[in-house]
């Protein structure tokens, strides 16, 4: 499962796919990169207009920043897909990339449709020789990442289970009583890697990487995340050669998602004084709501802030 992306990304900064805009955005990104880029890293997030207010005061993209900012995170920016986030982050004097999107061959305008269009980008920033932590705007930022990678990987990636087991693997037993003597089959089993956050390095094979993804999402309408992890884990057989792409998960508690923080992390006693580096509110909708209780939690202190949530999407579920 992965957050749903209320954003947009472009496409390469060269060729037909990328506009650069006339408006905003006169650096490109290398310039750009230039400028903010330590030791060739940088955190970026994508976003459209609808998620800040244009004098870039409140939304869940200032919460975003905020986050940022806090946790002396200095070599971060936003991408902006339209001029009105374009002019927030001028207004926060924080560093951008204007581009407008081009749909894949999931052309509505839906928040899978958007985000499946971010691997193009990403490889720009690969092609340029710089390292990436991408996140999505559903993040709320607690510490500096950049201190808690171990950039041993090509790809370290926040992963959607929810303990010890579903994030860094389980032998599940599969049961097939027709086959009599021979009917339990071991299984290695993992929880996905999420595409909304995740520690990229450049070399041939993370590259390569984005044109496979980018490939087939330009000629399938396919969850982007779900061709991430096909793309990154599948073996090779037959005529498919694997990418070759080495992963390492993220600690869970310390890069965590939302349904570790709802269901096991709020009661533990051992977890009371235990402060996230960055919190991915993926497997909620009221994302913006949570968020802001995060904040209220790990930042203002209030240790109340998230007992008024349900573990999940309501209290009833699954009878919403």
């Amino acid at each position: 499962m992965i957050g749903a992306l209320l954003v947009a990304l472009a496409l390469l900064a060269t060729g037909a796919n990328a506009v650069q805009d006339t408006k905003f955005g006169s650096e490109d990104l290398k310039t750009v990169l230039e400028r903010i880029a330590i030791n060739k890293e940088v955190m970026a997030a994508v976003s459209n207009g609808a998620l800040i207010t244009p004098d870039g005061k409140f939304g869940m993209l200032k919460l975003w920043i905020d986050g940022c900012q806090r946790a002396g995170v200095k070599n971060f920016m936003v991408i902006a897909i339209d001029d009105e986030v374009a002019k927030a982050c001028e207004n926060l004097g924080v560093a951008y990339w204007r581009r407008t999107p081009k749909a894949t061959a999931d052309k509505a305008a839906s928040n899978h449709g958007i985000s499946a269009q971010k691997f193009q980008l990403i490889k720009e920033f690969l092609t340029l020789g710089y390292s990436v932590l991408l996140s999505d705007v559903d993040i709320v930022t607690l510490q500096n990442p950049f201190d808690h990678l171990y950039r041993d990987e090509d790809v370290e990636a926040l992963s959607d289970g929810y303990d010890e087991g579903t994030a860094y693997g389980w032998d599940d037993v599969y049961d097939d009583p027709k086959m009599g003597w021979s009917r339990w089959a071991h299984t290695i089993r993992v929880f996905t890697l999420n595409s909304g956050l995740f520690y990229i390095r450049p070399n041939e094979r993370t590259i390569g990487l984005m044109d496979r993804i980018t490939d087939r999402l330009n000629k399938n309408k396919e969850w982007d995340q779900a061709v991430f992890n096909m793309e990154i884990w599948f073996p090779s057989h037959d005529n498919y050669r694997t990418s070759r792409i080495s992963v390492r998960i993220m600690n869970i508690d310390k890069f965590m998602n939302s349904k570790r923080l709802f269901r096991t992390v709020r009661y533990e006693p051992q977890f009371a004084n235990f402060v996230p580096v960055m919190i991915h509110v993926n497997y909620h909708p009221d994302k913006f709501q949570r968020m802001q209780s995060i904040w209220a939690k790990y930042v203002e202190g209030d240790k109340t802030a998230l007992d008024k949530y349900p573990v999940g999407s309501c209290f009833n579920a699954p009878d919403c």
